[in-house]
């Protein structure tokens, strides 16, 4: 621990913070495109220089008595988050942050003054935010402390019934939010279906064999309710709607699962009411609720396993009932999108280190759940003769930078040429290439001669790399085009879609509800994010990333450090992303990230009762 007194009379000198200021307000100005004789550069200026105050740090860490002590690593954690916030920001934006100068050393120097200021923006946001958290926390505990009688301990059970919500809040929950759905569910009747969607109902009734390119256990269940909505009713579209019902009623169930969670671990009554009014206000859930996707289900299932696991962390002897939950939630994460398996993976040492002390019972259930998953994927798959994703599917990132060499002109050898060649005419690449997504060029592969890459894979492994080594600045530049969108704060490209797509098998949108009046109402809805600031930020997958970042590190300051591995499956989600997304920012393949939001911000928070506990 350090004491507090010793960091403010260590605050920086005048020269210092006045440095701090100017490279701040450099980089504001340069993102913002602010003249610098505007009169906003001074105010900007004159901002960030109250902004660097020692006066503000004092004032936030005398709220309470407890915060004049800081952890030890305080500083290096906010030093790291600033860093990584900066080297996302400058990789994203780059070419705006460099000027508009001809020479490269005047871009380079523009660049980096912005970065210095960038660095010093993040830190003390960082700094600030955190001390300000830890501050009210400190004195919420303070509060409970005098509200014991006689000096009993003020640390109540790890998860306890006092602030459960009771029955009727719990079905409160549940049908509010299915009555915030209600209109997104009769204007997008039957259903959102996009071509994803029909090709699983493709398979699903029939008309297509089954393909693992979308996973075959949500084919089954979209089949299963399907099929009974259909037979009682004689009608597709309300054999569609049983399905979205369905699914409407799990992910309600699931988050209602959540509030109560967060009840029982201490989380105030505000920000309960503000989780319900995200998942029940902010559109995009409302609309995914109703949309034929694996990854709505998928991310559900994610954030319940998540539950389970700190359920157990609080309790490891907790009722069976929870344990049955673990297993049955981490199945459906396995099997119900295809990088779920990893990010499980990924996932799997880090929890069998949470649970070390009793980690007999969680390593069987965690093997058992990768068993039977990879046992149903492999075996009972090939049994069944379930037709394989195609091989191009997870190279969507060599893909489009071998795509952004030949679309630049680059130089190749006649060896090199010809090993493209044989897979694409590379005339077309230029033209099928597009930078944040990699469906045309994975159809213009998979349409050719693809097998040519599965025939000689070292050979096309080793063409990726000799043009990476030749090209590093144009793999670089492909690869944050590519993946930006889910380490970098900007608007989603793809955020979600309306009715039944264009088919080919007779299914058609039957505007249940006809008329402007529910046209404008979604339009309003959709467009609010791109005029109202702050609320945007909800509908920026790269906000959620960083916000995991930084509650991650919070949780390791304030909390207790063995919950940090609540935030792991998160950090497996991006990566895997990073690794094959086939588009730059889609909401629906973050969707565990910004679903999750609520229960990964509140954790650090909600548990200060009980962090006295278990350390």
């Amino acid at each position: 621990m350090t004491n507090m007194t010793n960091i403010i009379s260590f605050q920086k000198p005048g020269i210092t913070r006045i440095t701090a200021a100017f490279f701040a307000a450099f980089a504001l100005c340069d993102i913002g495109s602010i003249h610098p004789a505007d009169i906003f550069s001074v105010l900007i200026f004159a901002g960030m220089l109250l902004l660097f105050s020692p006066t503000l740090t004092q004032r936030l860490t005398n709220i309470g008595a407890a915060s004049s002590v800081l952890p030890r690593h305080f500083y290096p954690i906010c030093r790291l988050l600033a860093v990584l916030y900066t080297l996302f920001y400058a990789a994203a934006k780059h070419a705006e942050l460099s000027g508009s100068f001809d020479s490269r050393i005047f871009r380079l120097a523009f660049l980096a003054a912005a970065v210095i200021g960038l660095y010093f923006i993040f830190f003390r946001f960082c700094e600030l935010s955190m001390l300000f958290l830890a501050s009210r926390q400190q004195r919420r505990f303070a509060q409970n402390t005098l509200q014991q009688p006689d000096g009993a301990c003020p640390v109540p059970p790890a998860i306890s019934a006092v602030h459960a919500l009771s029955r009727k809040q719990k079905l409160l929950c549940y049908f509010g939010l299915l009555f915030c759905w209600l209109f997104w569910f009769l204007y997008q009747f039957p259903g959102v279906l996009t071509p994803d969607s029909i090709s699983q109902f493709s398979q699903a009734t029939g008309l297509i064999p089954f393909s693992n390119h979308h996973p075959i256990l949500h084919t089954l269940l979209f089949s299963l309710f399907y099929h009974i909505g259909f037979f009682l009713t004689g009608s597709i579209n309300t054999g569609i709607a049983c399905y979205v019902l369905f699914q409407m009623c799990t992910m309600a169930a699931i988050e209602t699962y959540t509030l109560s969670l967060l009840a029982r671990s201490g989380a105030s009554r505000l920000w309960l009411i503000l989780s319900f009014c995200f998942w029940g206000l902010v559109p995009f859930h409302a609309i995914f609720a109703v949309t034929v996707w694996k990854d709505i289900l998928f991310s559900g299932f994610m954030l319940l396993y998540l539950c389970f696991l700190y359920e157990l962390l609080c309790n490891p002897d907790n009722r069976p009932g929870i344990w049955a939950g673990l297993s049955l939630s981490g199945f459906f994460v396995c099997t119900l999108r295809s990088n779920g398996l990893y990010i499980f993976l990924f996932t799997l040492p880090f929890v069998l280190f949470a649970f070390r002390r009793t980690w007999k019972k969680m390593f069987a259930v965690q093997v058992g759940i990768l068993l039977l998953s990879l046992i149903i994927t492999g075996p009972v798959y090939t049994a069944c003769h379930v037709e394989r994703a195609s091989f191009t599917e997870s190279l969507s990132i060599p893909l489009q930078q071998i795509a952004c060499v030949v679309s630049n002109g680059r130089q190749l050898s006649a060896e090199q040429e010809m090993l493209i060649d044989d897979v694409v005419d590379t005339s077309l690449i230029p033209e099928y290439y597009n930078p944040v997504i990699s469906d045309p060029i994975k159809a213009l592969v998979s349409y050719n001669h693809a097998d040519a890459i599965i025939r000689n894979p070292s050979k096309y492994f080793t063409l990726w790399i000799q043009l990476g080594i030749s090209y590093p600045g144009d793999y670089l530049q492909a690869f944050i085009d590519q993946t930006k969108g889910y380490w970098f704060p900007a608007p989603a490209a793809l955020r979600t879609n309306e009715g039944i797509s264009p088919n080919e098998i007779g299914l058609s949108w039957p505007h249940l509800l006809r008329g402007q009046f529910p046209v404008k109402i979604s339009e309003i809805l959709l467009k609010l994010p791109d005029m109202l600031p702050v609320y945007g930020i909800l509908w920026s997958i790269g906000a959620y990333f960083w916000a995991v970042l930084y509650f991650a590190a919070y949780q390791f300051l304030y909390g207790q450090r063995r919950f940090l591995v609540l935030f792991v499956p998160f950090i497996g989600t991006v990566l895997t992303l990073l690794l094959a997304t086939p588009v730059a920012s889609d909401l629906r393949y973050a969707y565990p990230l910004i679903l999750a939001a609520p229960f990964f911000i509140a954790l650090p928070y909600c548990r200060l009762q009980t962090s006295r506990l278990q350390k």
